[in-house]
């Protein structure tokens, strides 16, 4: 996959976020990582372990196939 596809899935996580008004900080914290991990997967998706973007699409209320792009 190239670097567009994981960049639309970075774009949609922090839409969803900004929509429902949370922080990374917050995201961070639910996640119970560091801001500044949290900070570095929503830029970099593709190091993202897979089981923490099916926690963010479950705290973002989203489902993950609407993350990936469905």
């Amino acid at each position: 996959m190239d670097e567009s596809f994981y960049k639309q899935i970075a774009y949609r996580i922090k839409e969803k976020r900004f929509k429902r008004g949370y922080s990374q900080s917050f995201m961070a914290t639910e996640l119970g990582i560091s801001q500044n991990t949290y900070s570095r997967n929503e830029r970099s998706i593709k190091k993202m372990p897979l089981d923490r973007l099916y926690r963010i699409a479950a705290i973002l209320n989203t489902p993950v196939v609407m993350l990936l792009g469905g």
